[in-house]
């Protein structure tokens, strides 16, 4: 509270007091991947912009930080599945932070994808439910392709297997957490975008053993991927066949990150209006 001295204003009486206008509470971007390789290339697509984390590593930096004071974009990995989903509600529920961008890897589904391509949300769904529209902001949508991103419970491998998801639901990539993160997001009232990058396209198989490649906080997992190459040698000429595509779609995050640390500056967006 502000008292005015007698005759100091002519706006008031003297000795009215007036309220101090509060200052505008802000909130900072947040991107959100599964996986830490993805976290990886799309900060370094962003330069000295933004700066990836693990899930403690946010849990220590950001709770109870006021956004406004971060010097960079905060790129959180927290794990494949419904590991990086119970994840995300665990870091909402002690930081303050929105909107959020869900970025990473994706299989492609649709044969007009290729490997590296980059595809925002425009509808999600999870199987066995109705596709959710999600909306998208414009320096998003007048860059890249629009489209639609299933989300499943277990990896989609083979041709065989994503050419019968595609006809089942008209997706054009698929994924294991979108749906549940944007969901999640929406339910706390968090404006969230999802962007996707093709991995693997529809004509490719991707092996089984993949997930064991990673742990369930998204960090590689090199005593995973030794026991899968001892137990079946092959998936060595398999990965080999995915290596082109995976360095395009590392590629692809590296522009998202340029493209969104150059559309969004340092991420601070007014806390008003986006509860």
């Amino acid at each position: 509270m502000s008292a005015w001295l007698p005759g100091s204003s002519p706006l008031t009486r003297p000795f009215e007091t007036v309220p101090e206008t509060p200052a505008l509470s802000s909130r900072r971007l947040l991107v959100v991947t599964a996986l830490r390789d993805e976290a990886l290339a799309f900060s370094r697509g962003a330069g000295g912009r933004c700066r990836p984390m693990s899930l403690r590593q946010a849990e220590k930096g950001l709770r109870d930080q006021d956004p406004g004071n971060w010097p960079v974009i905060p790129v959180v990995y927290l794990g494949p599945g419904r590991h990086g989903v119970e994840n995300l509600e665990r870091l909402l529920s002690g930081v303050k932070m929105g909107p959020i961008l869900f970025c990473g890897f994706a299989g492609g589904l649709s044969p007009e994808v290729k490997a590296g391509e980059i595809l925002v949300a425009g509808r999600v769904l999870k199987t066995g439910e109705s596709p959710t529209p999600v909306q998208v902001p414009e320096f998003l949508s007048s860059r890249y392709r629009e489209g639609m991103v299933v989300t499943v419970d277990r990896p989609v491998s083979t041709p065989h297997e994503k050419a019968r998801l595609r006809a089942k639901t008209g997706g054009d990539v698929v994924d294991m957490e979108s749906a549940g993160w944007l969901s999640l997001a929406a339910s706390r009232g968090i404006p969230a975008w999802a962007v996707r990058v093709v991995s693997d396209a529809w004509e490719e198989t991707l092996p089984p053993e993949a997930m064991s490649f990673v742990d369930a906080r998204g960090e590689t997992s090199p005593v995973g991927i030794v026991r899968s190459i001892l137990l079946r040698p092959a998936i060595l000429f398999s990965m080999a066949r995915l290596f082109p595509g995976i360095l395009r779609a590392q590629a692809g995050l590296r522009e998202l990150g340029a493209r969104v640390s150059c559309e969004c500056g340092p991420g601070i967006f007014p806390d008003r209006g986006l509860r």
